[in-house]
């Protein structure tokens, strides 16, 4: 019995291997080579970079500028969240890649005038996506291509918190010293440029001085990257102060008149209407300052910026690398000129798994709409993705 089973089991042996040598006779001898989509499968990435970045340029508001020297550990103190992504998927010598990266600061100052405090708020995202090919694909070293656009949003609010007390007292005091002058001009006794010549000099001395150069001083050297918003906030409530005094002059001369030919002496009828009209001027005054002066001003820009590039990758060995790439753009599209470099060592800890260590650049000098923005962000990055 044994020896059928093993004469039987001989013969299947036998009719396979006659079968197996059948197939690879009919076989081709030659074949055609297969096409880089057949032999390389794709290969996606994804990491998230750690980016430490300082912040130095201009930032710039109708024209009023705002120095910006934001180092790292202030970015820290005042950062509200951040996130960071890059992906990449190749096949071939064809790549595909992206980055996104979102950064909320936020900030407060005491201005303790009729300003009393301020709160500035800056959420930036910055989106990277472009093609990449091949040059050069070495054993050891390999050299790509890259074209894209980088795209960047600045949204920019401030806050403005008045002390309405304060601004109480400040119209009582501004009408009570601009009265004198009001019943000159009723009374004729000065012309109306002089009489616009006193108001602006009381404006600046009782409305503007006590806004006070703290907002102006913190909005030049902010402590977060933001542009002055209220520059011109000072400039404003004066005109609007001159404009408002400029409509009561004209209510107040129309009621003299009334008295006038009712038969009151006109010296008399100036004095009684601008008597009467003192306390309520300084409320619809205070009314008006305290909207001014307790308002949230926004501004939201972005532009796109073309670019070209290279990358290139070094292996010392199958556990340790370098990483380069540099890329310059813009081109007026959106800024003038937009550039990034950056420079990094990388670990496999695993097949898989990998870790950089480096140092990026980025900058641009976008100008539009009355916002200007150039400024470099700079700083080491520490980067941790996998491959698969």
């Amino acid at each position: 019995m044994r020896i059928k089973l093993l004469f039987l089991a001989g013969a299947v042996f036998a009719i396979i291997g006659r079968v197996g040598a059948g197939s690879l006779e009919l076989a081709p001898k030659e074949t055609a080579a297969p096409t880089i989509t057949e032999s390389e499968p794709w290969q996606f990435t994804i990491a998230a970079p750690g980016w430490l970045a300082s912040m130095n340029g201009t930032i710039g508001v109708r024209g009023v500028n705002a120095d910006i020297d934001v180092p790292v550990d202030k970015v820290l103190q005042h950062l509200d969240m951040i996130f960071a992504m890059r992906a990449e998927a190749r096949k071939g010598p064809f790549g595909i890649y992206g980055e996104v990266i979102y950064i909320g600061l936020s900030d407060g100052a005491q201005i303790n005038r009729m300003i009393n405090n301020i709160h500035e708020q800056v959420d930036m995202t910055l989106v990277d996506g472009g093609l990449s090919w091949r040059l050069f694909n070495q054993p050891r070293w390999s050299l790509d291509l890259t074209a894209g656009s980088h795209y960047t949003n600045v949204y920019e609010q401030l806050e403005l918190h008045s002390d309405p007390a304060l601004i109480q007292q400040t119209s009582e005091r501004f009408v009570n010293n601009i009265a004198e002058f009001l019943r000159e001009r009723l009374d004729q006794d000065i012309s109306n440029s002089e009489f616009l010549e006193a108001l602006k000099n009381t404006i600046k001395a009782d409305i503007i001085n006590r806004i006070g150069n703290a907002l102006e001083r913190h909005e030049r050297r902010p402590d977060i990257p933001i542009g002055p918003l209220g520059g011109h906030i000072r400039q404003e409530i004066a005109q609007r102060v001159e404009n408002f005094i400029a409509v009561k002059k004209a209510e107040l001369r129309a009621r003299v008149d009334a008295l006038v030919e009712r038969g009151i002496a006109r010296r008399d009828a100036v004095a009684i209407v601008v008597n009467e009209a003192k306390t309520r001027i300084a409320n619809q005054l205070a009314v008006r300052l305290n909207k001014s002066l307790s308002q949230t001003l926004s501004k939201d820009d972005f532009w796109f910026d073309p670019y070209v590039g290279l990358r290139t990758r070094y292996d010392f060995n199958k556990t340790y690398y370098t990483a380069v790439r540099g890329e310059i753009g813009g081109f007026g599209v959106g800024a003038d000129l937009m550039w990034e470099v950056e420079a990094a060592v990388g670990i496999n800890l695993t097949r898989s798994i990998f870790t950089e260590i480096g140092y990026r650049a980025l900058g641009g000098n976008f100008e539009e709409n009355n916002f200007r923005f150039d400024v470099v962000m700079h700083g080491p990055q520490i980067t941790t993705g996998i491959t698969f």
